[in-house]
């Protein structure tokens, strides 16, 4: 063939066109690039693609002109392809996109091949362009379906994989890695035998896998499975056959979620039902278990070997049955009234049944389970015979009987320790000895509480030793007690032994006898005698003064915050009360009713003493916040005259001495109030017949080294309050607890013991001083110690404590943040009465979303002690999103989140728990602006 013929040139392109057409398919058209004359000759069905002329482009065509019609983005692409197809020469495939008739893209890939010449040279480029649109899109959502599937996979919890038909893994996720310990590439295509360490687990695995693609259907079953690092775990696997579009099973595929954990808990529930049933065989009590469904009850062998019965399942009618017919209503209203309420555990004592129809005494206890409706399922519980018990206390009350009556004839006191039950047995002979009233019933604290500080360290090692069963020392002590109520010093003398059951000590028991005249007689012939160890004696008393001073500094800031704490949580508990009653008596104006009225005006007085009490605690404490201010002393108590008059009576006479020019202290103006009338009270009743009640002021400086200042007051410059009474006065021991909570001389309900404490509390955290001098018959003299204010500040005025009217609202809306949910239903409610718009949040998170969703809200009501996030805390978060916001706080206590060295901060507003409907209407009204209603 003459390569050089054109006509046989052109025969021979026309047939690689042809052949390229056949192998290619889909074929938008050919072309013949001229490469040296650079001349691209195009069929008229690529121009047609192109939207060309055929007439027009036909070997008229450049391969630049071609190019254009390529997207840019693929164009640089396409050059690099065909330049190194040119350089090579051979086949060359390329995809890209072009530009069509309908002026868009579609995705076509070139084929072609370079001929070169003897020389290598390229002289010839012929080819096809096929469309592949429909390709691209398919591959694409292939390589989609791919990923999805993969993602799918990897992101399972758990283990999920696939195998083929011999077991091979196929694919597997993350923790199909992680339970192999290996990675992918390194067991894909490989069975468990070759995979897993454990040859019987990897043989038990494909047994089971085996299993199921033969069957052909799912299985699910707990899989015991080892790790790489020597863990177990137990997994529950869901196992599949795997078929193909046929419908033949040619693999598996398999999940697993480890369920360790439940196997173990169903562990430990078998295990706690082993145990439950041991204890009910091994108990002497007769344990019962009754199903409410169907009122079927369950016993163990106890209720043969106490009672006689021989059965070991009965209905709960059977047990009812068997209660004396006296007891029989009591116990099953009781039992009832906890079931269907809302308790949980039941006591009761009655009399049951014996198989020979004799009654035993028992205590039978029990327990209500619910569930998560909290409807009663079962009810647990444990019968003891008190048929011995009974019959032993008889015995010892005949015993303590014949006792008494001995000691009595001696001129004894005798006294029994019950150390099993905690309790003490004092007769009146012997608790005279310790100054408390024959009626009163002590306890183990009144023996430790009323020894001698002296003697109680050598009291309480010899009681020890007479109680400790390695030891058993016969008690022999003597001792000095201090008066409980009367305050007067004694001796006695004890004696005593231990009883022991094995090595435990039951009780320990024995005499006293009251020795202080002996001891007093002794101590005069001994002062006559040694004169020089009296002076000895002298110091070491003064050290023990002084010791006895520390521990009780020491005690009085101990019991400081625990009645802190109380008060705060019995603060939080009132606000559900007296909050609730006023509301109630509020709503009953409208329809009275006498007898109700009178129960709430009895629970309101109640409720309102009882936050009196908590407030003198937190006073005593120092943890109560404080509002300082500019105060004239001599203003203030003229300002009280009428007041102190009207609580002194017409018996006491009213002496005033203020001074003249009288410094100005900071300090809160209604606790001082408080101050001088709760001393002026307790002055009223140390003068029972009458007297004077005499209140000074004066202007102290105190410099260091000063001969006759007083006692432990730091030098400084001081406003001295004065109160002093010619009433009774106090014995020294007396005094010495004056200031100790609870701590009262006076009749049972006549006084709460924390007047003194209070003054005590309010001005030590007001950085002040106070002193009591005493003497029996010579009255008492209370000076009050609080420093001077620096500077020019002005002395405010005595406010107006005039009444207004109840404050209403005018519908601002109000968000009430409480975690107490009583306390934060009472607020809500008391808010709506008062006519505002209500919003109420459980805590900080849910404050502040319906902050976010709520910009018309006026003013946060919050309470300040709150679990995660504080009232205080919370209020800072929401000012940055409102700076306009009010806030007002209520608090039972606030434990220094809004005070600093005990005064409140500036700016902050302050209600305290609780509160009546009346208060939060004034205090919400001051805060929000607002005036009294016409």
């Amino acid at each position: 063939m003459n390569q050089s013929d054109p006509n046989t040139l052109h025969g021979a392109r026309d047939a690689e066109r042809v052949e390229l057409a056949l192998a290619a398919g889909a074929i938008v058209g050919t072309w013949f690039w001229d490469i040296p004359r650079d001349n691209v000759t195009i069929d008229d069905a690529l121009a047609e693609a192109f939207g060309l002329d055929p007439s027009v482009v036909r070997g008229d065509l450049r391969l630049d002109e071609i190019i254009e019609y390529v997207h840019p983005e693929d164009r640089s692409g396409l050059k690099a392809a065909i330049e190194e197809a040119v350089r090579r020469g051979g086949r060359y495939a390329h995809a890209y996109r072009t530009l069509g008739k309908d002026r868009e893209y579609r995705w076509i890939e070139a084929i072609g091949r370079v001929d070169l010449d003897r020389d290598g040279k390229a002289v010839g480029f012929p080819g096809v362009l096929i469309d592949i649109e429909e390709r691209r899109r398919i591959e694409a959502e292939r390589d989609q379906a791919q990923t999805l599937l993969r993602s799918f996979v990897e992101s399972a919890p758990g283990v999920m994989y696939a195998k083929d038909r011999q077991g091979r893994i196929l694919i597997g996720n993350r923790g199909t890695t992680e339970l192999i310990g290996r990675a992918p590439e390194a067991y894909i295509g490989r069975t468990d035998a070759e995979l897993l360490g454990d040859a019987a687990q990897a043989a038990a695995v494909m047994t089971t896998d085996e299993r199921i693609m033969s069957s052909g259907r799912a299985e699910q079953l707990e899989e015991e499975v080892s790790f790489p690092d020597g863990r177990r775990a137990w997994w529950l696997s869901t196992k599949a056959p795997l078929r193909d579009v046929d419908g033949t099973v040619n693999g598996l595929v398999g999940t697993s979620l480890d369920i360790t954990d439940r196997k173990a808990a169903e562990a430990r529930h078998q295990e706690i039902e082993e145990r439950y049933r041991l204890a009910a065989r091994a108990t002497n009590d007769a344990i019962w278990d009754w199903r409410m469904a169907d009122g079927h009850v369950i016993w163990n062998e106890a209720l043969t070997t106490l009672f006689g019965h021989p059965e070991s399942e009965t209905d709960a009618n059977w047990w009812i049955d068997h209660i004396h017919p006296d007891d029989r209503a009591r116990i099953d209203s009781q039992i009832h009234a906890v079931i269907e309420g809302d308790g949980s555990v039941w006591t009761g004592e009655y009399r049951f049944e014996r198989v020979d129809g004799s009654y035993a005494a028992v205590l039978d206890r029990g327990t209500v389970l619910r569930n998560a409706a909290g409807e009663p399922v079962r009810m647990i519980g444990a019968m003891l015979d008190l048929s011995a018990i009974k019959a032993a206390e008889a015995a010892l009350m005949q015993s303590e009987e014949r006792l008494r009556l001995a000691t009595d004839a001696g001129d004894m006191g005798f006294w029994d320790v019950d150390l099993v039950h905690n309790a003490l047995i004092w007769p009146p002979r012997t608790k005279a000895m310790f100054g408390i009233s024959a009626d009163v019933d002590v306890s183990l604290s009144d023996f430790y509480d009323g020894l001698h500080p002296q003697d109680r360290d050598a009291t309480s090692a010899a009681f020890d030793a007479a109680a400790d069963p390695a030891r058993r020392a016969f008690y022999d002590v003597e001792y000095r007690t201090v008066g409980k109520e009367d305050g007067v010093v004694r001796w006695v003398a004890a004696k005593g032994r231990g009883l022991f059951e094995g090595d435990r000590c039951l009780r320990v028991l024995g005499v006293a006898i009251d020795v202080t005249k002996r001891k007093r007689a002794d101590a005069r012939l001994q002062e006559l005698n040694e004169e020089l160890e009296s002076r000895v004696r002298a110091e070491v008393a003064e050290r023990t003064r002084v010791e006895d001073a520390l521990r009780q500094s020491q005690k009085m800031e101990a019991v400081g915050q625990l009645t802190g704490g109380i008060a705060h949580d019995f603060n939080n508990m009132l606000a559900a009360v007296v909050g609730p009653l006023d509301l109630l008596a509020s709503r009953l104006k409208d329809h009275p009713d006498p007898r109700t009225k009178r129960y709430i005006d009895m629970a309101i007085d109640g409720a309102s003493r009882a936050a009196q009490l908590t407030q003198r605690l937190l006073a005593f404490s120092r943890q109560q916040p404080l509002q300082p201010v500019p105060v004239d002393a001599n203003r203030l108590i003229a300002g009280m005259s009428d007041l102190l008059a009207h609580s002194l009576g017409s018996s006491v006479r009213l002496q005033t001495d203020l001074a003249g020019g009288l410094w100005a202290t900071h300090v809160d103006a209604n606790q001082l109030e408080n101050v001088i009338l709760n001393l002026a009270v307790n002055a009223r009743d140390a003068m029972p017949g009458g007297g004077r009640l005499t209140i000074t002021t004066a202007n102290c400086s105190i410099e260091p080294g000063t001969a006759d200042a007083p006692a432990d007051v730091p030098p400084g410059r001081y406003v001295r309050l004065t109160v002093s009474d010619d009433g009774a006065g106090m014995p020294p021991e007396v005094m010495a607890k004056a200031f100790d909570p609870f701590y009262t001389t006076k009749k049972v309900g006549k006084g709460t013991g924390l007047g003194l404490s209070q003054v005590y509390g309010f001005v030590r955290q007001s950085a002040g001083q106070v002193r009591m001098a005493s003497e029996v018959g010579q009255g008492t003299v209370v000076q009050i110690w609080l420093p001077r204010l620096e500077g020019g500040a002005d002395v405010a005025a005595p406010a107006d404590v005039e009444a207004t009217l109840p404050l209403h609202g005018h519908q601002e809306l109000i968000l009430v943040v409480d975690d107490e949910p009583a306390v934060r239903q009472f607020s809500t409610d008391a808010l709506t009465e008062l006519g505002y718009r209500v919003l109420a949040a459980d805590g900080a998170a849910r404050a502040l979303q319906l902050l976010d969703a709520h910009p018309d809200i006026a003013l946060l009501f919050t309470d300040v002690v709150m679990p995660e996030v504080n009232g205080r805390q919370l209020a800072d978060a929401a000012l940055k999103r409102r700076p306009d916001l009010k806030v007002l706080f209520t608090t039972g206590n606030s434990r220094n989140t809004l005070v600093q060295d005990g005064v409140l901060d500036a700016g902050v507003q302050l209600i305290g728990k609780p509160f009546t409907v009346d208060a939060l209407a004034t205090r919400m009204a001051a805060v929000l602006g607002v005036t009294p209603d016409a």
